[in-house]
């Protein structure tokens, strides 16, 4: 039986323990912020009206007893919170009017909203916190696949790997006790993974329009990589199956992840000099799967690429598509029988049978 207590607080004392880092919005178990803009005002105006929403939930944390002090996470609330801190700061208006164009009396009302919390007796890195915050999820605005992957498996290599180049982990927490990766993470992957260079893979696969913003904040893309990875290191396989093999099975070490995340860089590198313009096809996502699995193997496999050669085939290609692989491009494009269609017929027309 898991300790709480049900009290509530004032908006002007959540706000001020954020700011002051004694409550931290987007602990290591948090999605990434999902909220977009109307959902924020709509939220804004239920506070402006007065009226109640739902509970935050908070892990207490441990006590320091040397600075006699605690460092508190939001487990569910972070929506809500963001979108507190963010009014105030000015970044959207409701109805017209932003935090700073309010009376003073409606200021003080607003500051003054008293906000349901139950606060849990547990320490933030206690297993049970991730648990009650996906538990907690699993209803509405419920956490996607990858999102339930991310948390679960958090200290699996094989996802640290693939989080390193999704640009989805910081580097920098080592260093400091704010929660915002999970303690459980070993310091020997942070201090590895400071000494790797990845750049090319990181800009293609987040800022050329393979995947829209609201895909990136799900982590639409971490899968993604993933599923490349998995595919350069075991071969075709239906849909996750072999991704989630590896999530297991590389829990404690990944040996492989100096040599794959040196083949995912030059890959990368080597798709981005073909230029192709952000919205070409080839940017969609099971052609750029196909792509970085050719590639890559080429790469590996020590086969000389020539870029403008490779961009004007595909682009040929291109204008006179076959149905049968518009359609694998376009339907069940994660199963293995269509995987393995495009990536046939792409070496083909590339001339690297």
């Amino acid at each position: 039986m898991i300790d709480y207590r049900v009290r509530s607080i004032s908006l002007l004392n959540l706000v001020n323990d954020i700011h002051n880092e004694k409550l931290v919005p987007d602990a290591y178990f948090q999605r990434n912020l999902v909220w977009r803009e109307v959902h924020n005002k709509d939220f804004i105006q239920t506070i402006l009206l007065g009226f109640p929403f739902p509970q935050i939930f908070i892990s207490k944390g441990k006590i320091d007893v040397e600075t006699m002090s605690t460092v508190s996470c939001i487990v569910d609330g972070q929506q809500r919170t963001n979108a507190i801190t963010q009014y105030i700061d000015g970044a959207f208006d409701v109805d017209g009017k932003r935090f700073q164009d309010l009376t003073e009396d409606q200021k003080s009302a607003f500051l003054k909203y008293e906000i349901a919390v139950i606060e849990l007796d547990l320490d933030n890195n206690d297993p049970k916190v991730k648990d009650i915050f996906q538990r907690i999820n699993r209803t509405s605005n419920s956490l996607s696949t990858i999102e339930k992957m991310a948390s679960e498996y958090a200290t699996s290599y094989f996802m640290l790997t693939a989080k390193l180049l999704a640009d989805q982990i910081d580097l920098n927490c080592i260093d400091t006790d704010n929660f915002k990766e999970d303690p459980n993470i070993p310091p020997a992957f942070f201090i590895w993974a400071r000494d790797q260079k990845i750049t090319k893979f990181k800009q293609l696969i987040t800022s050329k329009g393979i995947f829209t913003a609201r895909e990136l904040s799900k982590k639409a893309h971490l899968m993604h990589v993933l599923n490349i990875m998995s595919t350069l290191h075991n071969g075709f396989y239906n849909r996750n199956e072999k991704m989630i093999e590896n999530l297991d099975s590389y829990s404690q070490e990944f040996e492989e992840k100096d040599d794959l995340i040196a083949l995912m860089e030059v890959t990368a590198e080597f798709i981005l000099s073909m230029k192709f313009h952000k919205k070409s096809y080839w940017y969609n996502k099971s052609n750029i799967f196909t792509l970085f699995v050719i590639f890559g193997n080429a790469t590996r496999d020590g086969i000389d690429l020539d870029a403008i050669s490779c961009k004007q085939k595909l682009e040929a290609f291109e204008i006179d598509l076959d149905e049968s692989y518009k359609l694998a491009a376009k339907e069940a494009v994660n199963g293995r029988k269509e995987r393995q269609h495009r990536h046939n017929r792409l070496l083909e027309i590339l001339g690297l049978e």
